[in-house]
């Protein structure tokens, strides 16, 4: 067994970094030693509450005077370039939340320098590590399901997203950036194919009118190079009272067969005085420990350092699924298909 352990930095800790400083802190390989937000209460908070070190407002001071074998970027969606760029001048090995950018001259740029850069540089596409879609993938790639026809996906937030948990900045991001990342990559994945042609549609009002000027839902119809089709729908919408804040649903059609996945389907339902709820399933904590899709992502990231083996999911992966949430974006506002 290896006995290093790899020191991670962390840039931003909201909601999601929290949960990067979390999973790495779990792990018997990896330990986060800095953390860097811009509000410095939250950078402190959190170093506290998980045993870090170190805490920056700044994160080139934290590349500059932290020594770290890896970083995480776990900023707002629309601010990815500036600290992935500063990571890939410092020849860090560099995990970037998903989206990996919300324009395509930004992921260009960032994919650029982790090719120049030489290191170890992953986007956090964690839906590939959920069971169901290991399983369809391993069929698929067997012959067991026959040549793919057509994909359905939803998903879908509810208003808590948008209002509170990204307040601070939804309005500069877009669903196909927030959340069809995720839908694409898992079609591109599965059936091993690009996208070829996009056209969709989007509904804008409500939240407009509730103070968030962005875009309620997308529709999308992805023409793909195997020939197959696939439609993705999502939207950030629903209720705050609905059963869970992810609605998320999959449906592939294959020559010799049909795959359903149904997030929804958690196992476990809970009813009180208040609500009717479905607990998450794919991930959760057993004994304290993160467990799930997004600790075996990171899980993959600390090991692709240690055995020194490049990544599953490429910067070229990111890039790809920018291109065509830009792409959604503009048919969307063109009213016209685009190329890819």
């Amino acid at each position: 067994m290896c006995d290093k352990i790899v020191k991670m930095g962390v840039i931003g800790v909201g909601l999601q970094g929290e949960g990067h400083v979390k999973c790495f802190q779990a792990m018997h390989n990896a330990r986060v030693v800095a953390v860097a937000d811009i509000d410095e209460a939250k950078a402190k908070d959190k170093a506290a509450k998980y045993g870090v070190p170190l805490h920056f407002t700044d994160y080139r001071q934290m590349l500059r005077d932290t020594d770290l074998d890896g970083v995480s970027v776990v900023t707002p969606d629309h601010l990815h370039l500036e600290p992935a760029l500063a990571v890939l001048a410092a020849r860090k090995h560099m995990l970037i939340e998903k989206p990996l950018a919300t324009t395509v001259a930004d992921g260009e740029a960032i994919a650029a320098a982790a090719r120049k850069a030489g290191v170890k540089a992953m986007i956090n596409l964690s839906n590939r590590f959920q069971t169901s879609l290991q399983d369809t993938k391993t069929r698929f790639e067997r012959g067991e399901l026959g040549k793919p026809v057509y994909a359905y996906t939803r998903l879908n937030n509810t208003l808590y997203v948008p209002l509170q948990m990204l307040k601070p900045w939804s309005r500069h991001t877009k669903l196909p950036f927030w959340l069809l990342s995720h839908t694409i990559d898992r079609v591109r994945w599965l059936w091993g194919s690009d996208a070829k042609r996009v056209y969709a549609v989007a509904h804008s009002g409500i939240l407009a009118a509730m103070g968030v000027d962005t875009p309620d839902l997308y529709v999308a119809t992805v023409e793909f190079e195997n020939g197959a089709t696939g439609v993705f729908e999502t939207c950030w919408i629903l209720p705050e009272k609905s059963p869970m804040v992810v609605d998320s649903y999959m449906e592939l059609i294959y020559t010799q067969s049909c795959v359903k996945i149904d997030a929804q389907q958690t196992g476990i339902t809970v009813a009180t005085k208040d609500a009717f709820t479905f607990p998450a399933t794919l991930t959760g904590t057993v004994m304290g420990h993160p467990v799930g899709f997004v600790a075996e992502s990171l899980r993959h990231f600390v090991e692709c350092i240690l055995e020194d083996k490049p990544p599953t999911i490429t910067m070229d992966d990111g890039l790809a699924v920018c291109k065509i949430s830009a792409a959604i974006v503009e048919s969307a506002q063109t009213r016209q298909p685009v190329d890819l």
